[in-house]
């Protein structure tokens, strides 16, 4: 029996194309091929990741999915890396390089001879300088100041010798090399030092001072310090000594002042700087001798002529001037104010009520007075009674005569009495008796016309008197004349007529406060411009406890701007580095301040802005704009009448609004300007005087360039100038 074949299942092929290598790909039916490239790229490279594409096949044509199934699923995606920039060092100027050559002297042994052949193995160094001098046709005096093997081992007993000191020896491998050359290469590679005078060469390790051509150099310096710069020389290997003048000072007793300096015998202070010895660290300066003089800034040089030489050219490269700048500050002090106020008040009355509307606040009062309030009602004189009982607040207040209502008081008009004399002794004739007096009543002195005068005052004039003498004479004596006294209300009542006033205003303040110093400015060291006024800020009150003596000293403080601006470093490539710290306290409003003891002090708050700019670089010549020491206040404030203040258009008269808008500003511009020190630099660096201030300067004999004038103003004075020709 031959058995069937099963009925074929169609399956579906899977091929992974990559889209940068169309020719790999990858079936089911076939082994994996591994891949070397990287799971992710670098970040230089512009390339993306290996992006797979997934096609499914079947029976040769492309699967089609089910209805409703996500493409989206079939196509995955892969995670790449984000693209960040390369970074960027920052840039670097040029630097200033002084090369110094620090080789030895040759010895100039006056021949040009050729040796032809030299092969030398570990001979002594002493030996071939003989030959070689010899060769020359010179003689050689060679010393060594080292001491014996013998004279070593004469310590102290138990301690062992040291070992003595081997000679150097060279090695040798010369041809047709001359015998200078030969010569000059031994002693430096044996470290031998060497002298020649005349047909005599000196040669030793360390040569006496008698034997060795030495000069001494004074260098007077013009910047740097001479005890700094002879500290790098001895940074060198040099030998530094310091030359010290005490001063002493010589102070008055009584006014504790310096009246004289006496100046002591010099000193001398050896300075001694750590350096490494080893060979890797060559110290060219070992056995030149420096001294400094503090008095004149002076320092002196006492060693080989190539050793004072290397000296001489460091301190030149030490000894440069350092650069100033000339930092222009404008410092613009902005303060804008605006002020809107509107407001009305109105009042009338009608009988016995009274209504009153003030920017914004209404009251109205019924009846002939206002009510107590509760103090006034709880108070001792409010609780005698039910109604609430108050001192009168009007009672010293003036009164008025009223003469329209008069009142009669018997007995206040003075009678007549006729005295008669004639009987010797005074005996009254008759008498009229006094009869009631006519009083103008008093009203209280309120008026609705301030300028109403009234009467306050009466005065009554005397009785006329007749005397008959004993002779029968009669002598009539006159009275006084009576007066009356006038003032002002001194209570003035609002009329119930309708009153109104409306009010509105707009304030508004720009002040600008201009400066432009500048400041020349040193590299290391810091200026400071101030522009300020002395203003009293407190008092400082101490009170003896034995005496009670009070004592108050005022406090005075600075208002106004404090500029300090500090060169921390100016570069070789016109960069200056830089911090700023302005300052700018503004006077406030004033404040009555009671110290005691019956002192009131008036003081006035400062308010203070303050910026720290930090360390800055700037070009030559490049301007720093520091801004944002801003205080800005904006402050609105609206008062009314419940409901009616609410009203469209007509609520305006029954509220009041106030708006203040205050801007204070501060503006910085700083440029720095490198000073040039060349000698044919101009007087000044970039300034330009005014009008006025260039005339001062041209009477004084400095030739200034006057700033350009208006063009209006040059033309009149050209028109002038024909005229009066």
């Amino acid at each position: 029996m031959q058995a069937q074949n099963a009925p074929t299942v169609p399956q579906p092929q899977i091929t992974i194309q990559d889209s940068s290598n169309p020719n790999m790909g990858q079936t089911p039916g076939m082994p994996p091929v591994p891949s070397s490239a990287p799971a992710m790229p670098p970040a230089s490279s512009g390339s993306g990741m290996f992006q797979p594409q997934i096609t499914v096949e079947e029976n040769g044509s492309p699967y089609t999915q089910n209805p409703g199934t996500n493409q989206d699923l079939l196509e995955p995606t892969t995670p790449s890396a984000p693209v960040l920039p390369r970074a960027i060092a920052p840039p670097v100027g040029d630097i200033a390089i002084s090369n110094i050559d620090p080789s030895a002297d040759a010895i100039d042994l006056g021949t040009d001879v050729l040796v032809p052949r030299l092969v030398l193995r570990q001979a002594p160094a002493r030996e071939v300088l003989a030959v070689l001098a010899r060769y020359a046709g010179l003689n050689l005096v060679f010393t060594d100041t080292q001491k014996q093997p013998a004279q070593q081992g004469q310590g102290q007993q138990g301690q062992a010798a040291p070992a003595a000191t081997a000679e150097p020896t060279v090695s040798l491998d010369l041809e047709n090399e001359s015998v200078q050359e030969v010569f000059n290469s031994v002693l430096l590679v044996s470290g031998l030092k060497a002298n020649r005078r005349g047909r005599t060469i000196f040669v030793g390790s360390d040569l006496p001072h008698e034997a060795r051509n030495l000069i001494s150099r004074t260098l007077r310096l013009n910047q740097s310090s001479a005890v700094n710069a002879g500290t790098v020389l001895a940074s060198q290997g040099a030998n530094f000594q310091r030359v010290i003048t005490p001063v002493e000072e010589v102070v008055d007793p009584v006014t504790q002042r310096v009246v004289r300096r006496v100046e002591k015998p010099a000193e001398i202070q050896p300075i001694k700087v750590a350096a490494n010895t080893g060979a890797g660290s060559p110290l060219i300066l070992t056995g030149m001798t420096v001294t400094s003089d503090d008095r004149l800034n002076a320092l002196t040089l006492t060693g080989d002529p190539r050793q004072v030489e290397l000296a001489t050219s460091m301190l030149t490269q030490l000894d440069a001037r350092r650069r100033q700048v000339a930092v222009n500050v404008k410092v613009v002090d902005v303060n804008l104010s605006n002020e809107e106020d509107f407001s009305s008040s109105f009042s009338f009355g009608i009988g016995d009520t009274f209504f009153l509307q003030d920017r914004g606040r209404g009251s109205a009062r019924i009846g002939s007075s206002a009510p107590p309030t509760s103090a006034e009602f709880n108070s001792g004189t409010g609780r005698i009674n039910t109604a609430p009982v108050i001192p009168n607040p009007a009672a010293e207040s003036n009164t008025f005569l009223d003469f329209n209502n008069t009142t009669f008081i018997p007995g206040t008009l003075p009678g007549t009495t006729i005295i008669d004399n004639r009987a010797g002794s005074p005996q009254p004739l008759r008498r009229f008796p006094a009869e009631a007096g006519e009083f103008a009543t008093r009203r209280a002195g309120v008026s609705g016309n301030p300028f109403e005068a009234g009467f306050t005052e009466v005065e009554l004039a005397t009785d006329n008197t007749v005397t008959i003498s004993p002779t029968g004479e009669i002598t009539f004596t006159p009275g006084e004349l009576g007066t009356a006294t006038g003032a002002l209300p001194s209570l003035f009542q609002y009329p119930r007529r309708f009153l109104a006033q409306l009010e509105s205003q707009i304030v508004s303040g720009n002040a600008k406060i201009l400066t432009d110093p500048t400041l020349v400015v040193q590299e290391g060291q810091e200026a400071t411009v101030k522009l300020v006024e002395r203003v009293l800020t407190s008092v400082n009150t101490q009170v003896d406890p034995l005496s009670g003596v009070r004592t108050t000293t005022p406090v005075f403080e600075d208002a106004g701007l404090t500029l300090t601006v500090n060169i921390e470093k100016i570069d070789d490539n016109g960069f200056v580095n830089l911090s700023v710290s302005p300052s700018v306290d503004a006077p406030g409003d004033p404040v009555n301040f009671d110290s005691g003891g019956d002192t009131n002090n008036v003081l006035t708050p400062l308010q203070k802005r303050e910026l720290s700019s930090g360390l800055l670089r700037l070009r030559d010549g490049q301007t720093l704009i520091l801004s944002g020491i801003i205080q800005e206040t904006d402050r609105t404030t609206i008062s009314k009448v419940p409901i009616l203040g609410d009203i469209p258009i007509l609520g305006a008269l029954f509220r009041s609004t106030n708006s203040d808008k205050f801007r204070n500003e501060v503006i910085i511009l700083l440029t720095p300007q490198l000073i040039d020190d060349n000698p044919r630099s101009q007087f000044g660096y970039n300034y330009t005087p005014g009008t006025a201030a260039s005339e001062m300067l041209d009477k004084q004999g400095f030739d200034m360039q006057q700033q350009n004038p208006n063009p209006e103003e040059e033309e009149e004075r050209e028109e002038e100038e024909d005229e009066d020709n």
